[in-house]
C-alpha cells in the first residue's frame, strides 16, 4: 500500500461516516420553531441588558457609599476653590505697609499710585494713604466761595 492510496481510502471512510454537505438555514422553519427568541430578537431593548463595562456615572447613581463619596469630593473641591479664589491680599500675611510712593496728596490718590497700595496691603493700605492724603492737606472748611475755589485751582 502507497501513502496517496491509505489518504484517498482515509477520506472516504470519513465523508461516508461524517455529513460534508454545508449545511442550509431555514429561517421561516426556526421562527416557527423559536418564536419566543424571535420576539426577543425582534425588540432587544425590552430583553437584553447592558453587560459592557459600567461607566463611573452608573456606579455612582446605583451605589450609596459612591454617592457619599462624590459628594465630599465635590464640597471639598469647591471649598479649595473658594479658599484660593477669595483670599486677598491682606490675608497673604506679613504686615500692612503704606509704601511711599507719592509725595504730594494729588499723587497718592492718583490710580497707579492706589493700585500699587492695594497690591501690597490691600484695602487697609489704600485707606491708609487716604488718610495720609488728607493730614497733608489738613482740615477744610464746611463752605467755600467761588473766588476761593478758583483761588485753589489756580494757584493764585
Amino acid at each position: 500500500m502507497n501513502e496517496q492510496r491509505d489518504e484517498k481510502w482515509l477520506d472516504e471512510l470519513i465523508s461516508q461516516t461524517i455529513n460534508t454537505k454545508k449545511p442550509q438555514f431555514d429561517a421561516e422553519k426556526w421562527k416557527e420553531r423559536y418564536p419566543d427568541e424571535y420576539q426577543m430578537l425582534e425588540s432587544p431593548s425590552e430583553h437584553l441588558s447592558y453587560t459592557g463595562r459600567p461607566s463611573i456615572w452608573r456606579i455612582v447613581r446605583k451605589s450609596p457609599i459612591a454617592k457619599v463619596a462624590a459628594a465630599a469630593v465635590i464640597i471639598v473641591g469647591i471649598g479649595l476653590l473658594a479658599f484660593f479664589v477669595h483670599r486677598g491680599p491682606d490675608e497673604q500675611g506679613g504686615p500692612v505697609k503704606v509704601p511711599a510712593v507719592a509725595k504730594s496728596p494729588a499723587e497718592m490718590m492718583t490710580a497707579m499710585s492706589l493700585t500699587i497700595a492695594y497690591r501690597h496691603g490691600g484695602i487697609e493700605a489704600v485707606e491708609k494713604q487716604f488718610e495720609k492724603a488728607l493730614e497733608m492737606l489738613g482740615p477744610r472748611p464746611a463752605k467755600i466761595t467761588v473766588k476761593e475755589l478758583l483761588t485753589e485751582f489756580n494757584g493764585t
